[in-house]
């Protein structure tokens, strides 16, 4: 997966997680043909992407394999894929 692929899935995914968190973990709002963009300055952002946008992103993107978490710690954001579920497939980092 590109580097730029990762950073527009991460932001995809904490763009909709504030929310989420703020709703008691509620599923994410991700709509199809939009880009959540985590930008170089850091900033987060969404926005419709028309059809010539979608078919330069797409070209280079990879799906998000399941059982990929992501996180934000001291303002860096992070993926993880490994050891994160028990072999159930419950979330052992998640609190009770």
């Amino acid at each position: 997966m590109s580097t730029r692929m990762k950073i527009l899935c991460a932001a995809a995914l904490l763009a909709a997680a504030s929310p989420a968190m703020a709703q008691d973990a509620s599923p994410w709002d991700l709509r199809d043909r939009n880009a959540y963009v985590l930008d170089m300055q850091g900033k987060m952002w969404s926005k419709p992407i028309g059809q010539k946008g979608w078919s330069m992103m797409t070209r280079s993107a990879r799906a998000v394999p399941k059982g990929t978490v992501f996180f934000m710690q001291n303002g860096q954001l992070y993926m993880a894929r490994t050891g994160m579920f028990d072999r159930a497939g419950n979330f052992m980092a998640g609190g009770v």
